[in-house]
């Protein structure tokens, strides 16, 4: 075997012993919520003409904008619809479970000097590389294969062989291209942060390609691994030439990466960094300035995200009755706020939703000290006057901050794109009371931060039940007990409900507890 590629195996199973916990998990999730997601459409469409008037209705430019072109409107069933609602975010789901597997064994492990160390070792110089993107295949692979499987055991009307393995595999597909495409930018870029940003950028950019080609119909939805993805139209055609480009484009990156992986420098992407000042600000050089400097990549990515998040949300205010008319899922989420008109139960249950997603690069910020210290560099700082009070207060102020500039812009995007069908003050006041639910998540990051730094992973496990409960909770019939343990199931439900600030007080002073007890083990506890 070439030297470049010595001890691969060994290396390959390094790798799994890494990641033999958040790997399985992921792709449990993806095939598990796939099944699941699939298992509600024979109680939600159970009969044509609903199927027909659900296919209907998501032929409106809104709606294949958010989800793609509808196919096989002479054949329909419960699956390709089922298909044509759900496959779209799945395929966005296995993008960033390997846009973070790859970044995590390639760039993120060089920027910490691990590489270096096995370097030291009789390993080649592609090893890390080319076992990283074969981790990342047998990932898809298996996440690919369970979705079929489970969902030929769900077995809903119109459930196919071909259909079920043309939807797991396009799944697969997307999740080895974007896996490549992550290895070339860990080439391209010298820090992880970098890596992840443009990684995810080009996720946003492929989604924006793909609505762009599935409206006005021409080949940019092609461009797209999503509009490929798309194309394989499960359940229908289950065409598989889609998978065999994806695959060829998924091979194509990883061999232009690890060309690239041999002639640059170690330690150094191929786009020079650029070089700062030969001193850091006064600004910089205080622990606010540190936590914004590390922050703000990340919170600048989301807001710009969460503002065209809520521009989408609001492009169907317009068209608001063509959109629930004949869409039986959403008008069972949408009843279920009360009996009010159509357009104020889609405000309150869409700032549910997008509420939850905003609490996402919040938690981000206030668990960000712990990947500084995981990574060696806090105990340079504390060794300086910083203390570590006033270094995480800096962290979770940020945090604070941000919730409030990205529950505005996600109003201002709704409000923007509503074409004059919600007026901005509500909007605001709708979202602002999701702060304390905001608050209460971070709270709990820095709790786990500075009691169980070990187990912040925790957080986002309750994050996946929140959204699960909050989203679905109503259609499954789950307990209002099950939804009132969550943060977000306290909040009142603007513009449907009654507001009132007792629950927002008392989320918040849970949040001030959480924080103060985070902080205060944090400040006891040994660093690193």
């Amino acid at each position: 075997m070439n030297n470049n590629f010595a001890r691969l195996g060994t290396y390959l199973r390094f790798i799994w012993r890494r990641e033999r916990i958040s790997s399985v998990v992921w792709i449990a999730c993806i095939a598990g919520l796939a099944a699941m997601f699939a298992a509600l459409y024979p109680t939600l469409l159970p009969s044509q003409a609903e199927i027909v008037q659900m296919a209907t209705t998501m032929s409106s430019p809104a709606m294949v904008a958010m989800m793609g072109n509808v196919y096989g409107m002479e054949s329909l069933s419960q699956a390709s619809v089922m298909a044509q609602e759900c496959l779209v975010w799945f395929l966005i789901a296995v993008a960033v479970m390997n846009i973070f597997l790859v970044n995590r064994h390639t760039r993120l492990d060089e920027e910490l000097g691990r590489l270096e160390m096995f370097r030291a070792l009789p390993v080649g110089r592609l090893t890390g590389s080319a076992a990283t993107i074969k981790f990342a295949f047998g990932v898809n692979l298996l996440a690919a294969v369970l979705t079929a499987l489970l969902l030929l055991v769900v077995n809903i009307g119109g459930t196919t062989v071909g259909g079920a393995f043309a939807y797991g595999f396009a799944i697969g597909a997307v999740g080895f291209v974007f896996a490549g495409l992550t290895l070339l930018a860990a080439q391209l870029f010298s820090t992880a942060d970098g890596v992840s940003g443009f990684s995810l950028a080009m996720l946003g950019l492929f989604y924006i390609l793909r609505a762009l080609g599935d409206v006005s119909g021409n080949a940019l939805s092609y461009v797209s691994p999503l509009g490929l993805g798309l194309k394989v139209e499960a359940f229908y055609s289950n065409t598989a030439t889609p998978i065999i480009i994806l695959l060829l484009e998924g091979v194509v990156l990883t061999a232009v990466a690890l060309a690239v992986c041999t002639v640059r420098d170690h330690g150094a992407g191929v786009l020079p960094a650029r070089k700062g000042r030969a001193n850091a600000s006064p600004f910089l050089r205080a622990p606010f300035g540190f936590a914004w400097r590390v922050s703000r990549g990340t919170a600048l990515g989301w807001a710009t995200a969460l503002f065209l998040l809520g521009a989408s949300y609001g492009s169907v205010c317009a068209d608001i009755n063509d959109f629930v008319e004949g869409n039986e899922m959403m008008r069972k989420v949408l009843e279920a706020t009360g009996a009010n008109t159509l357009l104020d139960n889609y405000v309150a249950m869409i700032y549910i939703v997008m509420s939850m997603v905003a609490s996402v690069p919040i938690v981000l910020t206030a668990i960000r000290i712990h990947g500084e210290e995981k990574s060696g560099r806090l105990e340079q700082i504390l060794a300086k006057s910083a203390g570590r009070v006033k270094l995480y207060g800096s962290f979770i102020v940020i945090a604070v901050i941000e919730s409030i500039i990205m529950e505005f812009l996600l109003s201002i995007g709704l409000w923007a794109a509503s074409g004059g069908e919600l007026s901005l003050g509500p909007l605001l006041k709708t979202g602002f009371s999701y702060l304390p639910a905001i608050w209460v998540m971070a709270g709990l990051a820095v709790l786990l931060v500075g009691s169980l730094p070990k187990l912040t992973a925790v957080v986002w496990a309750v994050f996946g039940y929140t959204f699960i409960v909050m989203y679905f909770g109503r259609i499954m019939d789950v307990p209002e007990w099950a939804v009132r343990i969550t943060p977000f199931g306290n909040i009142p439900q603007l513009p449907v409900q009654e507001f009132t600030i007792v629950p927002l007080i008392a989320l918040t002073l849970i949040a001030v507890v959480f924080t103060a007890l985070g902080v205060w083990r944090f400040k006891e506890r040994d660093v690193g």
